[in-house]
């Protein structure tokens, strides 16, 4: 079995064109070197290497076993990314994951499926955030004050036996630091719904008819059902028409779909099933404020990690 590290020595005197300048960049000494390549060329017995005037150039073996030599290093690298001890998927231990409601219920359960899908050694506890943690109460008690909380999330744990992420959500701010960009991982609309039942406004999901683009465009009929993080963001005018607010999304959606009167306002990937199935009917009513930023935020030692990647990665397809 060829060495990977011989394999090291060959390719950095084939691009240097000297076993000195090779022994150099790689740390070691001259005879190190040239003991290697005369090792390497007798257990593939071939000559892989000239020597003359204190140059050194690639036989033709040797310029083709330069090619199988890069592509067996890749394959080196790619094993140990994936099998090594950095690479393992749970080192041995469960990856815990921090998560609010809205990630923890519509976002991970997809996410986390794909990944098992293809890694099928990996294993996961989820914990949820805290109330009084994340930005749901922050939301809360800012609402009664008229204000909405600014809270980085992700900033509110530390302990690694805590979680090795915490994936959470929070309004989309007006500017974001270098920081907090480098936590994004995709933003979470909202969705307007109703039920089929609701012949009122039912026919605007006709994309083409758009007879309204705000909420209180909607016929006063109608009342709405919000789930509770977006309740700080609305505007006087629409608190008087809110009919119901819950921090269960589920419930929500269960009574707008039973309804011919209420509308509702949900994270769109909350209501993905129910759009599909026709359950629910999404109104063409476009909530830039009532964006979230979904925040992805690893604890040092996971961020390097080839599992980490995969997690970030998964995440941002299972949002888009």
């Amino acid at each position: 079995m060829l060495e990977d590290f011989r394999l090291k020595i060959f390719l950095k005197v084939s691009e240097t064109g000297s076993f000195t300048l090779a022994a150099k960049e790689l740390g070691i000494s001259q005879p190190a070197v040239s003991q290697s390549i005369t090792a390497l060329e007798k257990s593939i017995g071939t000559q892989l290497l000239t020597r003359a005037r204190g140059e050194v150039y690639l036989t033709p073996e040797g310029l083709a076993f330069k090619e199988y030599a890069i592509k067996i290093l890749y394959w080196y690298d790619a094993a140990q990314a994936m099998f090594g001890t950095e690479g393992k998927i749970t080192v041995n231990r469960p990856i815990r994951i921090a998560a609010d409601q809205v990630v923890s219920s519509y976002l991970l359960p997809q996410t986390l499926s794909a990944i098992y899908a293809s890694h099928p050694e990996a294993s996961f506890v989820i914990d949820g955030i805290k109330p009084g943690d994340g930005y749901s109460d922050n939301m809360f008690e800012a609402q009664d004050h008229g204000t909405l909380s600014t809270d980085v999330p992700g900033s509110h744990f530390g302990r690694p036996e805590d979680a090795d992420v915490e994936i959470s959500m929070a309004p989309s701010p007006e500017t974001m630091d270098f920081e907090g960009e480098s936590r994004l991982v995709g933003v979470i609309d909202a969705a307007v719904v109703c039920s089929p039942m609701n012949r009122s406004i039912a026919y605007a999901a006709d994309a083409e008819l758009k007879p309204f683009s705000t909420l209180a465009g909607i016929h006063v009929s109608n009342k709405f059902a919000i789930w509770k993080g977006y309740v700080p963001l609305l505007t006087p005018d629409l608190r008087p028409r809110t009919a119901v607010t819950s921090d269960s999304i589920e419930a929500i959606k269960s009574m707008v779909a039973a309804s011919d009167s209420l509308v509702g306002i949900v994270p769109a990937i909350s209501a993905r099933r129910e759009l599909e199935e026709r359950r629910l009917i999404q109104l063409p009513v476009p909530l830039p404020d009532y964006s979230f930023d979904c925040h992805f935020n690893p604890l040092p030692e996971f961020a390097s990690k080839s599992i980490c990647k995969l997690l970030i990665e998964t995440i941002k397809s299972s949002i888009h």
